[in-house]
């Protein structure tokens, strides 16, 4: 997942960051993102010894506390189950676009 940080000492002008975040959307692989984030929930999971889809039911009902590890992995699982979700889309529209194209 491409990551532009920057600080007091390295602000870009906005033309400079537009470029930054453009060469960073060009080169982004959404299924590379998709398996950088399920790896980061491995380790919030092996950690606590919990899969991500239970911690966020607990985590929905209150149950997880709101500390700032559990905020960031519930943050995590948000992203990966909405990128998850785009992906399946994305794939599902492909497929339906490639069965109609071809004739029968």
């Amino acid at each position: 997942m491409a990551r532009l940080t920057f600080t007091q000492d390295n602000l870009p002008t906005p033309e400079k960051f537009r470029q930054l975040l453009l060469e960073a959307m060009v080169d982004s692989n959404p299924v590379d993102e998709l398996l950088e984030l399920a790896e980061e929930l491995g380790v919030y999971e092996r950690r606590h010894e919990l899969c991500s889809e239970e911690f966020y039911k607990r985590y929905q009902q209150g149950e997880m506390g709101d500390e700032r590890e559990i905020m960031h992995w519930a943050m995590l699982y948000g992203a990966f189950t909405e990128h998850k979700s785009r992906i399946e889309t994305a794939l599902m529209r492909e497929a339906i676009i490639h069965t109609e194209a071809v004739p029968a």
